[in-house]
């Protein structure tokens, strides 16, 4: 693999041919990769039985060098593929998951981690990261999660679990996830520290403990934030629609507070102009102009940035200084905004219809938060390996140039 060195934009990170590499399993459309390209790596392979999915996959990571689409129990992998520094991927959660009140722990897709285990086996890496809800701790007294350690260990890899709250990384969204790291050559791992905290959380002066604990973070990143200068009516609160194990919908108020978990239906959420009430459907999305508005914040900057030099033909929409239009009654999101409260900057598209692109989006891990966790892994990774990184310029989202032939 030959990769071209491009001088441009001083937003964007170099990389060599020593830069990390990584095989991404159960891809989707891609959140882990692009935080981990974010952080200065490349990905040579990738995973998933989604057709869509996978298309937007090649569409938006073409320097990879074998995008697989089928059932991984069947993969075998590529021979080209000589060196993989770290596996990730996140295997289906449906089977760990407390949605609905259901956990089962003999369900068949419990166990298709054991082919994530099977494919580090086989690649070696010096590390793994696996994402999974945050049932996957308790879900049948933690015998799940106690195999999962025991599979592991049994092929030489410690392993390490944390529920994370993506919030704490300044993911404009509450969205926990258990995520798993693991190292074949280090029995510790430095998590990165979290960025934000809770707007609502009252410190006493006197309480110096609690005060360190919140020394130098910023407030969670909320709804407006993230939203604010893109073209559509904002309204007042952010609503979940109610389930069967809901008495009624949830309001956040979207000045100050970030979006609930989103889910791979789109229209289970809504922006309204007074709370929800009652069993309410969301409303259409207006037609409008894609125009910004000017930024306020520097996410909305960090989510505007131009694309790595991989991506061809992308076009920046106009910038206009147009005021927020307050909306009227209530109207559900449009991918873009979706994308943006999970942290996939405007550049990044998704192919198939507004439903598929809206299921890619809330099965995918935020890169933003991808981007710190594996910042800190390279920082291990390089201590062994010696990896040197030449960063050109510094931002808040940091990208990659990279041109590969293979």
């Amino acid at each position: 693999m030959q990769i071209k060195h491009i001088n441009s934009s001083s937003y964007y990170q170099r990389i060599n041919q020593s830069s990390p590499t990584c095989i991404d399993l159960f891809c989707g459309a891609g959140g882990l990769t692009l935080g981990f390209c974010q952080a200065g790596g490349i990905p040579v392979g990738a995973v998933d039985s989604d057709k869509i999915s996978i298309a937007t996959y090649r569409q938006m990571f073409p320097m990879c060098q074998e995008v697989h689409c089928g059932s991984i129990e069947a993969w075998q992998p590529n021979t080209k593929i000589e060196q993989v520094d770290v596996v990730i991927g996140g295997p289906p959660c449906q089977g760990f998951s407390q949605a609905r009140g259901l956990r089962f722990v003999d369900d068949p897709r419990n166990h298709l981690y054991k082919h994530f285990v099977r494919l580090v086996n086989h690649f070696q890496p010096t590390w793994i990261v696996m994402e999974n809800v945050p049932g996957i701790k308790s879900i049948g007294k933690g015998v799940i999660l106690q195999q999962i350690y025991e599979d592991f260990e049994a092929i030489g890899y410690w392993l390490d679990c944390k529920v994370i709250n993506m919030a704490d990384y300044g993911v404009p969204q509450s969205r926990k996830r258990a995520i798993f790291v693991g190292s074949r050559i280090a029995t510790s791992f430095n998590w990165p520290e979290p960025t934000h905290h809770p707007r609502k959380k009252i410190i006493s002066p006197d309480d110096s403990t609690q005060l360190s604990l919140f020394e130098n973070k910023l407030p969670y990143q909320s709804v407006l934030d993230a939203l604010g200068d893109l073209p559509w009516p904002m309204g007042q609160y952010f609503s979940h629609r109610a389930n069967s194990q809901m008495r009624g919908p949830r309001n956040r108020k979207v000045d100050t507070e970030p979006a609930f978990t989103l889910r791979i239906r789109g229209d289970e959420f809504a922006l309204c102009q007074f709370p929800a009430q009652g069993a309410f459907i969301p409303g259409a999305l207006p037609d409008v102009d894609f125009v910004y508005r000017y930024t306020t914040n520097s996410f909305q900057q960090m989510m505007r940035e131009e694309p790595p030099a991989w991506i061809e033909g992308y076009v920046q929409p106009p910038v206009c200084n147009r005021a927020i239009e307050e909306l009227i009654g209530t109207r559900r999101l449009a991918v873009r905004e979706q994308a943006r409260l999970q942290t996939f900057p405007d550049w990044y598209t998704f192919t198939g219809n507004p439903y598929a692109q809206g299921k890619q989006i809330g099965n995918a891990v935020p890169p933003l938060f991808a981007k710190q966790l594996f910042e800190a892994i390279f920082k291990q990774l390089g201590n062994s390996k010696r990896i040197q990184r030449q960063i050109c310029g510094t931002t808040e989202s940091i990208l990659q140039e990279v041109l590969v032939s293979t």
